[in-house]
């Protein structure tokens, strides 16, 4: 799924995987509100976050989160 989204989106969207269990990736969860995982963070070409919350996702919704940060 993450591969097609990259695909699809990558152009006009930065898809970035952050690993939770590290320094820096502890801090951008944080930053976000996320203290459990899988969580989901979308930050707009704007640097606003759109959405923050926990997963898992279906690709359906996953996909839906990704279209509107790509302006769809």
């Amino acid at each position: 799924m993450w591969a097609d989204l990259q695909t699809r989106y990558g152009e006009r969207v930065e898809l970035v995987q952050v690993d939770r269990d590290s320094k820096e990736g502890r801090k951008f969860a944080e930053e976000h509100g996320i203290y459990y995982q899988p969580g989901f963070v979308v930050v707009d070409a704007a640097g606003n976050t759109t959405y923050a919350g926990l997963g898992p996702f279906d690709a359906k919704g996953v996909t839906g989160l990704v279209q509107g940060a790509a302006g769809e």
